[in-house]
This record gives C-alpha cells, structure tokens and sequence, in this order.
C-alpha cells in the first residue's frame, strides 16, 4: 500500500513539475543563504587569524544563530503559504480522489509524502548551492579580518549541515500539518469550486480615493523632507516621524491605488483599448484592491532590502578606513596614575617586557577640576561629531598632555612633531573623520582665543588627529599644553593639576601578531591592555555583524517579497484561468495571452519595487551621508551589487511565475 502511494505521489510530483517550480526555486534559495550564513564559524579553520579574531568569529556565529531563529519563523510562514497556493491549485484533483472514495487522511498522506519528496529535492540542492557560495563568504570574512588565505581550503561546515536539516525538518512538519489541516476541513463541493470574481474596491468613493492618493503623496513627501532635514542617525522622535509617515503613506498609496486606477487610465482611450490594455489593467486593479496590504508590506521590505544591502556592503570599506586611525601601536597598558609604574607591574607579573620590544614609551595625562571637556565642546560640536566621535560627560575634566609627552607619542606614529608658544595649546583627537575635522577646525581655528584657568590660551592652527591614544578609558580627545601648564620649572605640579592616568606603549620585534596574543594572554587578567589585534578584532567584528546582518536578512526580505508576489499573481491567473480562455474564443491568439500574462505580471511586480526605489533613493542618500562620517566611502558601487543581487533573486521570480501562469492557461486549454 505505501509503496502504492509513493509511486502515486511521485507521478503527482513529476506531472505538476511546472507548478512545484515556485515551491522548489523558494526552498532551494532558502536553505542555500541558510546554510551559508550559518557556516561562518566553520570558515575560520582555513585563515589565519588572532585570538582576539577567533573569538570575534564565535560572537558573530552566535548572533547569526540568533537572528536565523527569526528566519526561519519568516520561511515557516511563506513555505506554508506556498504549499496552500499547491492545494489550492489541485482541488479539482483532490475532489476527484475523494470522490473515488479515497479518504481524506489517504489524500494527506500523497500531499505529504510529495511535499517530503519535494523538500528532500530542494534541501539537497540548496545545502550543494550552499556549500559552494560559503566558500565566498569565508573570502569576505578573510578580507574583513585582513586574514592570511595561504590555507584556503574548501570548507564543509558540518554544524551549519546539521542546524540546517533541524529547522527545516521542523518547517516541513509543520508544512505537512497545515496540509493535512487544509485538506480535512475542505467539503467535496469546495473541492470543485474554486472561482472567484473581481473583488470590487474596498473604498467606492471616487473622490474620496483621490484624497487618500493625494494625503499619500503628502505623507511621504513630508517624511522624505524630515529625512534630508534631520537624517536617519538618531533614534528620536524625527525618526519615530519619519518611520510612521512613511509606512502610512506607503498603505495609503495602495489602498488607494485600485480606486482610481482604471479611472485615471481611462481618459487615456487610445492606450486603454489597444489591444487587451483594458483586459490586463481590470486584472491588476482587481489584484491591487485585495491584496493592497501585503503589496505595501513587499514594498516596505524591499525598501529595506535596498537599504540594508547597500549600506551592509558599504559599510565594510568605512570601517576598514577607521581602523586605520584607531591604531598607534601594537601594545598599549593604561592605569589610573599610581607610584607603581606599568612597566613594574607588568614585570610582576613575570612579563620580561625585553622579549616583546626593545622600547617602550609611558606617559601621564593630567587634568585640572577647572578646565571640563565642556570648556571646549559646545553643544553644537557635540551634536556635529556625536556620530563618529566618542565623548565622555561633558562636565568630567579634559585630558591634559605635556607637549614634551605628545610630541614623542608623535615619534612614535612615525609622525612629524609640533611646537607651541607659551601662550598656545593644540586640540588633539583620535577618531579622524572628514567630518568631524571639519567642524573641529571651523570651531577652534582662526576663532578667539580659549580661556583656561584664567587665562587665554590661542589654539595652534591645525586640529592633531594622529592617534593619542587606542582606548576610550584613556582619552580619545586631549589638550596639548606646553609642559609649564603643568609642571614648574624644579618639576612639581602647578596649581589644581593632578595627575589622572598613566600609559604605556610600544611596538613588538618580530611576529607582532602572535607577541601581542602572548602577552595579552600573560598579562591581561592583570592589567588593563589594549593590543593592535583587539582593536582590529573589534572592527573586523563590528563591520562583519552588521555587513552579514543587513546581507542575510536582506536577501531573506527579497525572497519573501518575490515569493509572497509569485503567489499572489499565480492564485489570481489560477482563479481567473477561464477568463483567459474566453480571451482565446472571442479570437486573441497564444501571442497576444501570452503577452497580456507577461506585462500583468511585470507591472504586479514593478509596483512595490517602484515605489520602494523611490524611497531608497531618499534613504540611501541620508545613509550615504552617516556611512561617510565612518570612514568617507560612498555607496554607489554597492548599490550597483545590491541592485544586481536583488534583480538576480527578484528576476528569477517573475521569470518563474510568467511561466507558472502561461503553462496553467495551455493546460486549462486543453482540457476544455
């Protein structure tokens, strides 16, 4: 008997080979970007990297798995949403079964062994797909961690294997419920009775969907404005603003869309009867009214998907442009100022600082109760950098540095040194941006002179931005003052100077990367240490998150978006099947059907994308901007390879449903 029903379901399977398309295309894209974005971790065998690095790779592997919970609760859904459009698309088939006298639990039985067959297919093909682009994945993990790929081999990553059969044996299971659910409370008569009618508009008044277009066209012009005017960096009531304006413009849009659609066009009388015009664009109304919803939904995600692709790939290169200016040495300690110098407590921890270098430099900041980092940062600076720039309480003291410490902080940046007047201090900053260069030298250069401790200091005419410092504890943002600001001419502190931390630096002799893995493993439970390796970690680790975050859920968004419009414009083509075939009898040929089906469905998949574009244009510019403070990239070129991922994916959607439908109207021909 089983294998009776395995044969049947398998001649099912290979019969409706041309409507398992969409569910194997939506299966095989899922499981493959799954896989692949779950083997990161596993990539890490075939590069060389640091400690720091690796576990870097761990924390990114473990908010993939993470953020992969959320997908595949999304691919739950739109896998048990294209299986109901397959039984709905075979009710007639399953009637006749049941009206053979095969019961309904025997019906869900073929349904689930072909929706085993069809899964085991799609799994296999996606987990072989995947497994091959992984191997492009770990280039660009290589190429963000500046990794060594002299021991590139092929990688099969056998945790990403096992997470992938889990959740998608949980996903079929729950596929195979929904089915055997769907089946068991259709009636015989439902079976044989799956047309429907154009559905008429939701909102009738004429007028009245003229001025929901019109409040449409307002509120997303109104959020397109807040967006160039405030930017999109700051999470506060502007952006709150700009968000619901432009989700309920974006609903707006579609709902009203249907209402007037086809009365707009119609003044257009040449267009609108030429041909089968008026045929198609009733069917597209018809199609815009009942499911304007989800049509706002796609277009939401794919303005998403646009964004977080663009700024995803972008955001790889600023960020590797930061690094840059983040780094001054291999091996930096710091400690709140004591009579213990860091080099002794260093050696007490049985640390021979001659094994790693042959010179270090130590310094001590200093600060005084008087002169606040608010003496110098205006609210108008702090608003300006606030995007790049990392300030602490603006009302704690600023860091002090004697010109004599600074300058050889300088040597050691391999960078050209200063000189100040008595009467002169030097603004000196870590995180170099263009921006915040910008507004530091508009600030401060050429300006009147700055009063501390009484006294009026004028400010030596360029902004220093070498690296003071790689961590924040110590100061990212310093004044450099002549060393009688601090000390006497015998070496005793002036008045109200103290001193606040002290830091040692300097770079390693010989394989820099395993020496600074050495001695933070020796010394830094002990104390406090920062190393060229973590903080390239910490990038490498904050550029991949959000590069393989915004590329994983993007991809996932456009192949929900195409998935949920194939679904939609095939259940339409599905019910309305006849009207086509009337088409044919009042004498349009094959060429002019085929046609009508392929600019339906083009213009059904144009119109969220369209207007998503339209946001995307707005957005991006904005996003290009604060990716700019980073590291002064722009995004054009990875919005030309979001652009081509997107149609890539999209593309083969709306080929795939052009075929579905066309091949759904020869059958139906045929049979009448």
């Amino acid at each position: 008997m089983l294998a009776m029903y395995c044969k049947l379901a398998y001649q099912n399977v290979k019969k409706s080979l041309r409507d398992y398309l969409l569910y194997f295309l939506t299966l095989t894209f899922a499981v493959c970007i799954f896989y692949v974005f779950n083997s990161i971790e596993s990539q890490s065998v075939m590069m060389i990297i640091t400690d720091s690095e690796r576990e870097v790779l761990k924390m990114i592997s473990q908010v993939i798995g993470y953020i992969s919970v959320f997908v595949s609760v999304i691919l739950g859904f739109l896998i048990v949403g294209a299986n109901r459009f397959l039984i709905r698309r075979r009710k007639k088939e399953l009637g006749i079964y049941l009206l053979l006298g095969m019961k309904k639990f025997r019906v869900a039985g073929i349904l689930m062994l072909e929706t085993l067959m069809i899964g085991a297919v799609s799994l296999c093909a996606g987990l072989l797909l995947g497994t091959f682009l992984s191997q492009w994945l770990s280039v660009l993990t290589a190429k963000i961690f500046e990794a060594d790929m002299n021991s590139f081999t092929f990688v099969f990553s056998g945790s990403a294997f096992a997470k992938t059969i889990l959740y998608f044996s949980i996903i079929f299971l729950v596929v195979i419920l929904a089915g055997t659910i769907a089946v068991s409370k259709n009636k015989l008569i439902d079976l044989f009775s799956a047309q429907r009618s154009n559905e008429k508009p939701i909102v009738r008044n004429p007028a009245l969907t003229i001025i929901l277009f019109l409040l449409s066209v307002v509120c997303l012009g109104v959020a397109y404005q807040q967006v160039l005017h405030y930017g999109i960096t700051y999470f506060d009531y502007h952006l709150r603003n700009e968000i619901l304006l432009g989700i309920l413009g974006t609903f707006l849009f579609f709902a009203s869309l249907s209402g007037f659609f086809l009365k707009v066009l119609r003044h257009f009388k040449g267009y609108y009867y030429k041909g089968l015009n008026f045929f198609i664009l009733r069917q597209i109304n018809s199609r815009i009214n009942s499911v304007h919803i989800s049509l706002s939904l796609v277009c939401l995600m794919l303005f998403c998907t646009i964004g977080i692709l663009s700024t995803g790939l972008g955001i790889n290169h600023a960020m590797n442009e930061s690094v840059k200016t983040a780094i001054g040495y291999d091996v930096e300690a710091y400690q709140e100022h004591s009579d213990t110098s860091l080099s002794e407590a260093i050696a007490s921890t049985g640390v021979d600082l001659a094994d790693y270098t042959d010179s270090n430099l130590q310094i001590t900041t200093y600060q005084n109760a008087s002169i606040l980092q608010s003496n110098l940062i205006t609210d108008e600076v702090y608003t300006a950098l606030q995007n790049s720039f990392y300030f602490a309480d603006l009302e704690q003291p600023i860091a002090l540095i004697s010109l004599t410490d600074y300058n050889n902080l300088l040597k050691m940046n391999h960078a050209d040194t200063i000189t100040l007047d008595e009467n002169e201090v030097a603004i000196a900053y870590s995180r170099y941006t263009e921006e915040a260069s910008k507004v530091l030298s508009d600030t401060w250069i050429g300006k009147d002179d700055i009063k501390l401790g009484g006294n009026s200091y004028a400010v030596y005419p360029k902004i220093m931005d070498d690296t003071i410092f790689m961590n924040y504890e110590a100061s990212n943002f310093a004044l450099v003052v002549p060393d009688s600001f601090l000390k006497t001419e015998d070496g005793t502190l002036q008045t109200g100077i103290t001193p606040k931390q002290d830091v040692l630096v300097f770079d390693c002799v010989g394989d820099s990367k395993t020496l600074q893995d050495s001695i933070t493993e020796k010394v830094g439970a002990k104390v406090n240490l920062v190393t060229a390796n973590s903080v390239r970690a910490s990038y490498a680790g904050s550029t991949a998150i959000l590069s393989y975050v915004g590329i994983y859920l993007g991809l996932i968004f456009v192949l929900t978006s195409a998935a949920v419009l194939s679904l939609q414009q095939m259940s339409e083509v599905s019910d309305n099947r006849q009207r086509y075939l009337v088409l044919k009898k009042v004498g349009a040929d094959p060429r002019m059907i085929n046609g009508a089906i392929f600019r339906q469905t083009g213009i059904y998949f144009l119109l969220p994308l369209s207007l998503a574009a339209m946001h995307s244009v707005v957005g991006l510019k904005v996003a290009n901007e604060a990716i700019e403070t980073l590291g002064g990239v722009n995004v054009a070129q990875n919005i030309i390879t979001a652009a081509i991922l997107i149609l890539l994916i999209y593309g083969t959607y709306f080929l795939a449903t052009y075929s579905s439908c066309k091949q759904m109207i020869i059958r139906e021909g045929k049979t009448e």
